[in-house]
């Protein structure tokens, strides 16, 4: 074990049985937010405590809550699971008997550690390339950054039709959206990428692909976005493939809107 693994074993035991002092506490989980290998390990050896019986608490501010880690607790729960657990249990009443060090102090055990480890990371690589579409679709579609549209001349119509879609009253939004847009014109992507949004939360998909369509063949400075948000519209759809061919579209050029953002779901859906 390297000298910062050693580091990290000794923090994290301290940590769990409670043997440091508030600022020393409050110092630990600031670096249990800032640094992820450090939170990895965190979770696994705060896994065994409980599996072990050191401890019979577990802190609320770093206990899984979330769907993948859920299914790592049911990995936990599995016959693999209680078969390291007896051999942790083991080699801890073998080699620790009259001992007040903990366990996870102990050299011998780093290799049931590093098994544990292991098995961890296999559960949570298959939670994370098996995510599903609807959960990074949740993920995504989060509608903080839209353009405002109170600032054009018609904005008493347009304003109100985007705090009827901040309320998440779509239905009410679409209308106002489509309206305006069957009556003009102009092309006005903020108003495309609106009206695709409300139809798309109204599950009128068709609607919204043809809204983002018409922003994709504009030669607006903000074109691309209708790539993005019509990939969006696949994912709600379950349609992963054609997700996939739009994201790649927009990694085509770097300068393309969420070109990062398309770089990572790509990655997540192959």
């Amino acid at each position: 074990m390297d000298t910062n693994q050693e580091k990290y074993h000794d923090q994290i035991d301290a940590y769990l049985r409670d043997e440091l002092s508030a600022g020393d506490r409050a110092l630990f989980e600031q670096s249990l937010q800032n640094d992820p290998e450090l939170l990895i390990e965190f979770r696994i050896h705060q896994e065994l405590f409980v599996q072990t019986d050191e401890t019979t608490w577990i802190n609320e501010s770093f206990a899984p809550d979330k769907k993948d880690v859920k299914e790592v607790e049911a990995y936990f729960k599995s016959s693999d699971a209680q078969k390291l657990k007896d051999t942790i249990a083991r080699v801890q009443a073998n080699y620790q008997k009259g001992s007040n060090t903990s366990f996870l102090k102990n050299k011998l055990f780093i290799p049931i550690l590093a098994a544990a480890s292991i098995a961890l990371f296999v559960v949570l690589y298959l939670v994370d390339s098996n995510s599903s579409t609807q959960d990074l679709y949740a993920t995504y579609s989060q509608w903080q950054n839209l353009p405002s549209l109170t600032s054009r001349s018609d904005e008493n119509q347009l304003a109100q039709g985007q705090r009827l879609f901040i309320q998440k009253q779509y239905d009410k939004s679409y209308i106002i959206f489509k309206n305006y847009l069957n009556t003009t014109n102009e092309i006005v992507p903020p108003v495309l990428i609106y009206a695709g949004l409300s139809a798309l939360e109204l599950k009128k998909y068709k609607d919204a692909i043809s809204y983002f369509d018409q922003l994709i063949a504009s030669d607006a400075i903000d074109q691309s976005k209708g790539y993005w948000y019509k990939a969006l519209v696949y994912l709600k759809q379950n349609k992963k493939n054609e997700a996939i061919q739009v994201l790649e579209i927009i990694l085509k050029e770097e300068q393309n809107y969420n070109f990062d953002e398309a770089n990572v779901l790509l990655k997540k859906l192959q």
